[in-house]
C-alpha cells in the first residue's frame, strides 16, 4: 500500500490530532506542529480559577465542588468577622463557632453541611473575593459576605502550591460562610430579572463556538470518515462496529535531535468483529482480540487508558474487564496482556474510568472504575497491586440501565467527582467518592425523548453527555448546570461518544505535566455516511438577556460562559467607541454569570443617556489568542443620581453649593449654600418626560426650602433638620426641558439653616422600553447625489445598519420607513428635517410599538423632497 492509503488508513484513528499538512512519513510531530494546544502552564490562572471554585460552592452551598482544594492538613479557625450572630445561634453552636477550630477535610464537610440559611433578609447577600496576595509559595485571598447593610462575614485563605498545585491550607470560618445565604436567593435573581427592561436580546445561534467543526483532512479535503470514505479511498473496512474509544498520547521534549519524541496511539473497540483497532501516527495500525489469553474477546466495550500506557477493556460478552499494556520499542508499539478484573463478579461491565485520585504520577492509589449494566452497580478496582481487589460496590435503587461513566476533574487531576448516565431513568447522576464512601450530591433528569449515553469530561471537569436519540452532545459544568449542545439537522450526524484529549508532556528537565487539550473526537455509528468526527473545543460567552432595572439605576446582564476562561465585558460608546466601563474583567469558571452595573464609568461618573455597545473579550486556558466581539446596539435613557458632597465624581452637576460630610454614607455627606444648592443637567430630548427626586438633610440648624427645576416650582417648602427627608417623584414641566437642559435648585425660602441636599435623582419618566431613539451616526462625506445603500447585515437578527445619504444642495423634510411586503408601516425611523450629509441608521427589528417582528422580507424606503426610492431587507431569527 503506498504512503498515500497509509496516511488515510491512519485518519480514523488519528482524528484528534490531524492538522493542515502531513509530516513526513515514519516521524512524531509535536503538539505545536499538530496545531492542538494544552491548557496554559499558569499559576495564577490556575489559583484564580480555584478561588472562583470555592466562592461558586459557598454561595451555592456545595462544599464538594471544591472539597478536593483542601489539602489533607487543612486548619480552620474561627470566623475573622461575623456581624450577624444570629446565624451561628440557630445553628447551634454559636459559642463553640468562637474559639472552635477544624482539622482535615473530613471535620470540615461535616461541619459545612450541617449550615443552614437563618438571619435576616439574606436574599440580597453577595459573596466578594478580594486581590489574591503572594508570598513565595503561598497565596492569600479574602472572601466577604456582604449585603446592603454592610460586611456580614469575612474569612481569610491561605494557599500553598503543592506537588504542582494550589491547595488550600487554612481558612477562617470558611464552613460557615454558607448559612448566611438564602436559599430561595435563585428567585430573587429571576425576580429582579422580571421587573426590569429589556435592553439587548440574547444570543440566536447558541453553542456555535463551543463546538468548533474541523476536518479529518484538509489535505484530502475529507470532513467525515465513514464507511464509504474508506472502501472509496482504502478498498478495504476497518470497522463492523465501532462503540469504545481511547487515546494515550505521551510527548517527550528533548535538547537534542531528535527533539521531540511522541507516541500517539488510538484505540476503537468492534463488538461486532470481536477486537480492538490500535495503532500510532502514521507508523503502524493493529489488531488485538485476546485469542493469546485463551479466551478471545466478546463484544469489547468501553476501553480506557492511564498515563502509564495500561489500557483497560470492558470485555462484555465474557463478563470481565481486561488489563493490557503497550509494551516494545517506541516505533512498534504492541498490547499485551497483564491481567483480568471482576472475573467472578461482573455480569456486564460496560463503562470503564481511570482515577488517579488526585495524584497522576503515583499509581499507588489508582483506581478503576467499572460500570455494570448487567446488575446496575458501580464498582472500584485498586490497580495498584496483584489482586486488583474491589473496593467499592455500590448500588442506587433507582438505577436501571447504566450508559455513561466519567471521573470529575479539576487541573485535570480527579477530584472525587463521579458521573453516572443511567438510560432507564434518562438521568446523569453526580456522585462524590472520599475514599470510602459514596454520596449522592444532585442529578439532571432528561427529557422523555432523550436516551443519555456515553459520558466524558475535560481538563476542568466540565461534563459531556452523548444523547444518541436526540443526536446531540450536551456539555455540564461540574453541578451539572446545562452549557452548550452540539447539533445539527444534519442526518448523517450519529454520535457515540465525544471524548477530549488528554496527554502527558515530560519536559526536557524531567519534570512531567498531564493536561487536558483543546482537541477532542466524535466516535459515531460505523456507517455509509458516519463514523468519526473532530472538534475543537471553544469557547463564548452567551448573552441570554440584559435588563435594566424599573429604576433605571442598574444594568444587569445575564448569560453562560461555555467553558473556563477570562472574560472582560466593556460598555462601549456606540457613536465613539471609547471604553465607559468594564463589568467583568477575571478568569472565570464555566457556567451561568451574573452581572450588575451602576451605570456609572471606570472613573466613577454616571453615564450621558445614548447608544451603547458591549464588547466582550474571551481568553480561552487554552494557548490560543483571545477573541473579541461586540454585541448588538442598545440605547440607556437617561439616570442620574448625585451623591451630593461626596467626590467630584459621584457629584458632576454640581454648579453651586460646598461640599460638606461626616462620614461616607450617602445621608450625611451635603451640598449646601446659604441661599441655593444649583444642579444643572443636560442630554434631556425635548418632547420626553422627566422627573426628580431629592434627599434632605440639614446639619445647621432647621431650614425652610423648596425644590425647583429652573422657575418651575416641583414642591411647596418644607422643613429640614437632621433627621432625613425624601420626596417622591416630581414631574419637570415639559418647558423646563425644551432646550435639552435643566437646572435643578434647592432654594432656601426660611429658617435658620442654609439650603442642604444630601441625595438627588434625575430620570427618564415613564420609560417602557419601547420609546428608544433611533441610533444615527452622521458621517463627515457629503454625497453628490440623494443615495440610499443596501442594509448590512442583510439577512440580520437582531439589528441591522441603513445608511443614506443627501445631497449638497438639499436641505429639508426627509423620512425613512419600514414597510411589510402587504405595504402596511411597520416603523418610522426618521421624520424631520435634515442637513446634507451621510447618515447611519440602525433599525432593530422592533415594530413602532416595540413588538419583535416576524422573520420575514420587508421594504425600507428613503424619501426626501421629490425623492423617493425603496430596498428590501430580511429580519431572519
Amino acid at each position: 500500500m503506498n504512503n498515500k492509503w497509509c496516511k488515510l488508513l491512519w485518519l480514523f484513528s488519528m482524528i484528534y490530532l490531524w492538522l493542515i499538512g502531513v509530516p513526513a512519513l515514519g516521524q512524531t510531530p509535536s503538539p505545536k506542529a499538530l496545531g492542538y494546544h494544552q491548557v496554559a502552564a499558569n499559576e495564577q490562572m490556575a489559583l484564580a480559577l480555584l478561588i472562583e471554585r470555592i466562592r461558586e460552592g459557598v454561595a451555592a452551598n456545595d462544599p464538594y465542588l471544591y472539597l478536593n482544594a483542601l489539602a489533607e492538613d487543612y486548619h480552620e479557625a474561627p470566623l475573622a468577622q461575623a456581624a450577624d450572630a444570629e446565624v451561628l445561634q440557630k445553628n447551634g453552636d454559636h459559642a463553640l463557632a468562637k474559639a472552635r477550630e477544624l482539622n482535615g477535610r473530613a471535620a470540615f464537610l461535616q461541619a459545612a453541611l450541617r449550615r443552614e440559611p437563618a438571619g435576616r433578609a439574606r436574599r440580597e447577600a453577595r459573596l466578594e473575593t478580594s486581590n489574591v496576595s503572594y508570598e513565595k509559595d503561598l497565596a492569600f485571598c479574602t472572601l466577604r459576605v456582604r449585603d446592603a447593610g454592610g460586611v456580614l462575614a469575612r474569612s481569610e485563605l491561605r494557599f500553598q502550591h503543592r506537588d504542582g498545585h494550589w491547595q488550600l491550607v487554612q481558612a477562617e470560618g470558611l464552613s460557615y460562610l454558607p448559612a448566611f445565604f438564602a436559599s430561595s436567593a435563585a428567585e430573587q435573581l429571576t425576580k429582579t430579572i422580571a421587573e426590569g427592561f429589556s435592553v439587548l436580546a440574547g444570543v440566536s445561534a447558541p453553542s456555535s463556538k463551543t463546538f468548533l467543526a474541523q476536518p479529518i483532512s484538509r489535505e484530502y479535503q475529507i470532513n467525515t470518515l465513514s464507511r464509504s470514505v474508506t472502501a472509496e479511498k482504502l478498498q478495504r473496512r476497518l470497522f463492523s462496529m465501532s462503540h469504545g474509544s481511547a487515546l494515550f498520547a505521551q510527548v517527550q521534549e528533548r535538547t537534542q535531535s531528535p527533539y521531540v519524541i511522541a507516541n500517539y496511539v488510538q484505540f476503537i473497540t468492534d463488538p461486532a468483529w470481536n477486537r480492538i483497532v490500535y495503532g500510532d501516527y502514521q507508523r503502524w495500525i493493529k489488531a488485538y482480540d485476546a485469542k493469546d489469553t485463551g479466551v478471545a474477546l466478546q463484544r469489547p466495550t468501553g476501553i480506557v487508558t492511564d498515563q502509564r500506557g495500561f489500557v483497560y477493556v470492558a470485555d462484555t460478552g465474557n463478563r470481565r474487564v481486561l488489563i493490557l499494556q503497550l509494551a516494545g520499542a517506541a516505533h512498534d508499539l504492541s498490547l499485551v496482556y497483564r491481567g483480568v478484573i471482576g472475573q467472578d463478579e461482573l455480569l456486564q461491565p460496560v463503562e470503564l474510568a481511570w482515577d488517579d485520585r488526585g495524584t497522576i504520577f503515583d499509581k499507588n492509589d489508582d483506581l478503576l472504575w467499572v460500570g455494570d449494566a448487567g446488575n446496575a452497580t458501580l464498582s472500584a478496582y485498586r490497580i495498584d497491586d496483584e489482586l486488583n481487589s474491589r473496593l467499592v460496590h455500590y448500588h442506587h435503587e433507582d438505577w436501571r440501565n447504566l450508559s455513561g461513566l466519567a471521573l470529575g476533574r479539576f487541573e485535570g487531576r480527579s477530584d472525587g467527582h463521579i458521573y453516572l448516565a443511567d438510560a432507564g431513568t434518562r438521568r446523569i447522576y453526580r456522585l462524590y467518592f472520599d475514599g470510602e464512601t459514596i454520596a449522592v450530591l444532585n442529578t439532571y433528569q432528561g427529557k422523555a425523548e432523550m436516551t443519555p449515553g456515553a459520558l466524558a469530561s475535560d481538563h476542568w471537569g466540565n461534563v459531556y453527555l452523548t444523547d444518541t436519540a436526540m443526536r446531540k452532545i450536551q456539555k455540564f459544568s461540574p453541578a451539572l448546570n446545562s452549557l452548550a449542545v452540539l447539533a445539527t439537522d444534519d442526518t448523517s450526524f450519529q454520535p457515540l461518544r465525544f471524548n477530549p484529549l488528554f496527554g502527558s508532556v515530560i519536559l526536557a528537565d524531567g519534570r512531567q505535566l498531564w493536561s487536558g487539550y483543546d482537541q477532542a473526537f466524535l466516535l459515531e455509528n460505523w456507517t455509509e455516511q458516519s463514523g468519526g468526527r473532530r472538534y475543537e473545543l471553544g469557547i463564548e460567552f452567551q448573552l441570554k438577556q440584559a435588563r435594566l432595572s424599573p429604576e433605571l439605576s442598574e444594568l444587569q446582564l445575564d448569560g453562560v460562559l461555555t467553558d473556563n476562561g477570562h472574560l472582560t465585558i466593556e460598555v462601549v460608546s456606540a457613536k465613539s467607541n471609547e471604553s465607559m466601563a468594564a463589568l467583568a474583567a477575571s478568569w472565570q469558571n464555566a457556567g451561568e454569570l451574573s452581572m450588575i452595573w451602576d451605570r456609572r464609568r471606570s472613573n466613577g461618573e454616571m453615564i450621558a443617556p445614548g447608544h451603547y455597545k458591549l464588547r466582550q473579550a474571551l481568553q480561552s486556558t487554552y494557548n490560543k489568542p483571545p477573541s473579541v466581539e461586540e454585541s448588538s446596539i442598545f440605547y440607556l435613557p437617561l439616570y442620574y443620581y448625585e451623591d451630593c458632597g461626596a467626590s467630584a465624581a459621584h457629584d458632576v452637576h454640581l454648579i453651586r453649593g460646598r461640599r460638606l460630610s461626616e462620614n461616607n454614607a450617602p445621608e450625611q455627606t451635603v451640598v449646601t449654600d446659604a441661599q441655593e444648592v444649583i444642579y444643572r443637567f443636560g442630554d434631556l430630548r425635548p418632547g420626553v418626560s422627566y422627573e426628580a427626586r431629592a434627599r434632605y438633610v440639614s446639619y445647621f440648624g432647621v431650614v425652610e426650602q423648596a425644590f425647583y427645576a429652573d422657575e418651575n416650582e416641583l414642591h411647596a417648602p418644607v422643613n429640614v433638620g437632621r433627621e432625613a427627608f425624601t420626596s417622591g417623584w416630581l414631574e419637570i414641566p415639559s418647558e423646563a426641558v425644551r432646550d435639552g437642559r435643566v437646572q435643578l435648585r434647592i432654594v432656601k425660602t426660611g429658617g435658620a439653616g442654609q439650603a442642604s441636599v444630601a441625595e438627588l435623582w434625575l430620570r427618564e419618566a415613564n420609560y417602557d422600553g419601547t420609546s428608544a431613539p433611533i441610533f444615527e451616526n452622521e458621517l463627515t462625506q457629503i454625497p453628490q447625489t440623494f443615495t440610499l445603500e443596501q442594509n448590512y447585515p442583510n439577512p440580520f437578527n437582531p439589528q441591522t445598519t441603513i445608511t443614506f445619504g443627501l445631497p449638497q444642495d438639499y436641505q429639508g423634510h426627509v423620512s425613512l420607513r419600514i414597510y411589510d411586503m402587504m405595504g402596511k408601516l411597520v416603523r418610522e425611523l426618521i421624520n424631520e428635517n435634515r442637513d446634507p450629509g451621510r447618515y447611519r441608521v440602525v433599525w432593530d427589528g422592533l415594530d413602532q410599538s416595540g413588538r419583535r417582528l416576524a422573520s420575514g422580507l420587508y421594504l425600507y424606503q428613503l424619501r426626501a423632497g421629490g425623492f423617493s426610492t425603496a430596498r428590501k431587507l430580511i429580519l431572519m431569527k
